[in-house]
């Protein structure tokens, strides 16, 4: 049995520390945010989530175990998510991967997580490896999804479409945490600022009561209201 938590906000089995099988079913942009860490001078961070599920042992009720680590969005040779895309892909980035990496491509891909429970007794990943036989494409029991912070934004900058109503969806999937960290993001902040004054701007609409369509209005009666090995798939 997986070591069980209890807290305020209800009991939940905690990751068994080891190495685990996992597939990535899920990336979340949380946007940028001004932190501090410690003494140093406030920064502002691009962060990411990136969410597993372990394939090699489900939690009591069956479902498999999820665990995600937040990244900074950089592939600067000694950022986190540089180096454990390193470790999960096996070989370095080359210099035009480095221009650009869609890290899209990691979703669905299997790797080994090494987990270890901080101070806290909570489950942190602390290493990524390349799994035996080589990174997959692998099915997942979770949905593999994406939440794109730039398409969720339009629904608050005037340019409501498919995709940023999609984004919604996945965005009431996430924890509370993650609410309040892509709610705070600058990218959130100047949509909705930009949303503001479209309406400020926008012609105001004409009164159907004034001027000649008065008395049109009125006198129309009212209506009622109706893979190979080599073949790295990242």
């Amino acid at each position: 049995m997986a070591l069980t938590v209890s807290s305020s906000e209800g009991t939940y089995e905690v990751v068994p520390e080891g190495t685990h099988s996992a597939v990535c079913y899920k990336i979340v942009d949380t946007g940028t945010r001004e932190e501090q860490f410690k003494e140093e001078d406030p920064k502002k961070r691009h962060s990411i989530f990136i969410y597993w599920e372990l394939t090699n042992m489900p939690m009591d009720d069956g479902r498999p175990f999820s665990i995600n680590k937040q990244y900074t969005l950089s592939l600067n040779e000694n950022s986190n998510l540089h180096k454990d895309l390193k470790s999960w892909r096996g070989k370095s980035f080359t210099a035009e991967e480095l221009k650009g990496f869609d890290l899209t491509n990691i979703l669905g891909v299997s790797c080994d997580l090494e987990v270890k429970h901080n101070a806290n007794g909570r489950a942190t990943v602390v290493s990524i490896f390349k799994p035996d036989g080589g990174a997959k494409k692998s099915a997942s029991k979770n949905e593999q999804e994406v939440f794109d912070l730039e398409e969720y934004a339009k629904e608050f900058s005037g340019h409501s479409c498919a995709t940023s109503k999609r984004m919604c969806d996945v965005y009431e999937g996430l924890p509370p945490f993650i609410h309040d960290m892509i709610t705070d993001s600058y990218e959130v902040k100047a949509a909705e600022r930009k949303g503001l004054a479209q309406q400020s701007t926008a012609p105001a609409a004409a009164d159907p009561n004034a001027g000649l369509a008065a008395v049109a209005n009125k006198s129309q009666p009212k209506k009622q209201a109706e893979f190979l090995d080599d073949d790295i798939p990242f």
